[in-house]
Formats: C-alpha cells, sequence, structure tokens
C-alpha cells in the first residue's frame, strides 16, 4: 500500500519531467527508448504511465508534438517540405512525409496548400 502511494505522487512528476524532455528533444529525439533513458526509467514503466495519463502511447505523444511543429513550420513558413524534415531530425524527406501523413491522413505539401499560405513562389 504505502509503495503504490509513493509511485502515485512520482507519476505526474515523471509526467512533467517527460513533457519537458519531448518539448526540449523532440526534434532529435523520436523513440520511446530515448525518452525513457533520459527519465531514467524503464520504457515499459513509462510506457503504462503514459497510457494511464494520456491514454495515449508514448510513441502517440512524441509524435503528436513532431506534427504539431510541422503543421507549424508548413504553415507558418515557405520552407522546402524536406528542410522541415531535416530541421526535425529526419534525413530522408520521404519518411517524413509518410509519418506525416499516417498522423494526420494528409500528406505535408497537401496540408501547406489547404491550410497554409499555399504560396507558389
Amino acid at each position: 500500500k504505502a509503495q503504490h502511494a509513493v509511485s502515485g505522487l512520482k507519476e505526474p512528476f515523471i509526467l512533467q519531467n517527460l513533457k519537458d524532455a519531448i518539448e526540449r528533444d523532440f526534434k532529435t529525439k523520436h523513440s520511446a527508448s530515448d525518452y525513457a533513458k533520459a527519465l531514467n526509467i524503464s520504457v515499459k514503466t513509462l510506457a503504462k504511465i503514459t497510457k494511464t495519463y494520456f491514454n495515449k502511447t508514448l510513441t502517440d505523444v512524441i509524435s503528436e508534438r513532431i506534427i504539431i511543429e510541422a503543421k507549424r513550420e508548413l504553415y507558418l513558413t515557405n520552407k522546402a517540405v524536406k528542410e522541415i524534415a531535416y530541421e526535425l531530425g529526419y534525413q530522408d524527406e520521404y519518411y517524413f512525409s509518410r509519418f506525416f501523413k499516417n498522423n494526420t491522413d494528409i500528406s505535408p505539401q497537401m496540408y501547406r496548400d489547404t491550410v497554409g499560405f499555399g504560396r507558389d513562389d
């Protein structure tokens, strides 16, 4: 019982550290294991906490942050998709485009054309 109370207190602290770590490192660290290592916790434990509190997988939480930034860049800048992909830690723009499309159901270029400024210059 006492053990559970201690872990119950630690979980929000771990989640705050996780959110801070993702905010700081999402451009370079994309995997659940990167964050588990950074927080000195097992992937399994961190995944369980994330699922409990956010009702999402850790991978989904990381992906969401990357997508928010990608959308922001697509919307606010006229940087090439390749450049945005690179800035977000993807060496391969096609892999990034698939990742974006899997998470949003629309390609980065289509997103820009429909939601962004759709600049042609």
